[in-house]
């Protein structure tokens, strides 16, 4: 036991800046340049990987600096020059403007960046049509019982019940609990929150919503815990509809 606490009083955190010279040793070429630089970005040392990252000219792990250190118009001019769908997807998380990855799908069709367009897009007719692409995509090339499926379905049934076409969502949603429970399993997180927003879509409905709430809240406690926001806001759905049927059953 007195030799553990000895090497544990012994032993401290090597800093970056012991381990920096190691590294500059090496910067002889340009992999040596590029390892200094990942070495500090590593260690969130931006304004130190800065002149690194500018002597390697790579413009995309040039712009990740400058965008964690707050500079946001000469990350987006650095993403402009890289050019490639990462660049594209985060020049639209800096600015909210979807154009740039509307840029991006028109390269690659990725269903991935169809999804999350729709849902940048979501309550418009353009989300709509980008998630019911994703899941053509998806049906293609995955299959139609694939999990995948299961969450674009998810999307696409919050997307439907915003506009208020609630029977479309219904069907939609429930599709998705099947296929994610199938897949997932009746206890995992994703079969949860479809569950979860099934209840929305037949509570929207004014249909019995109890049932889809009380399975959300039972994945969520299991998997989350109960202090977890969506296993709260699951519990509050259940008790607000337990409410609401209690008292429409007294009239």
């Amino acid at each position: 036991m007195m030799a553990l606490v000895l090497a544990l009083q012994l032993w401290q955190p090597v800093d970056w800046r012991a381990l920096l010279p190691l590294y500059e040793a090496r910067a002889t070429d340009e992999a040596g340049v590029r390892d200094v630089a990942l070495f500090l970005m590593r260690e969130q040392q931006w304004a130190a990987a800065e002149p690194w990252l500018r002597k390697l000219g790579a413009a995309e792990l040039l712009a990740d600096g400058l965008a964690a250190m707050g500079r946001k118009e000469e990350a987006l001019a650095e993403y402009a020059k890289a050019s490639t769908t990462r660049a594209l997807a985060r020049r639209t998380e800096l600015t909210g403007d979807p154009q740039y990855l509307e840029e991006a799908l028109r390269r690659e069709r990725l269903p991935g960046y169809l999804n999350d367009l729709g849902l940048l897009l979501k309550g418009t007719a353009r989300g709509e049509a980008l998630l019911r692409e994703a899941l053509a995509a998806q049906e293609r090339k995955l299959g139609r019982g694939h999990p995948e499926v299961g969450t674009t379905l998810n999307n696409l049934g919050s997307e439907l019940l915003v506009k208020g076409r609630l029977a479309e969502a219904e069907a939609v949603q429930r599709r998705s609990l099947a296929i994610l429970e199938t897949t997932l399993g009746p206890r995992h997180v994703r079969t949860g929150l479809s569950a979860s927003n099934l209840g929305d879509i037949l509570q929207a409905a004014g249909k019995p919503a109890g049932e889809a709430y009380e399975r959300a809240w039972a994945i969520f406690s299991a998997q989350l815990g109960l202090r977890h926001p969506w296993t709260e806001e699951a519990a509050a759905a259940a008790s607000s509809e337990r409410k609401l049927r209690s008292n429409g059953s007294k009239k």
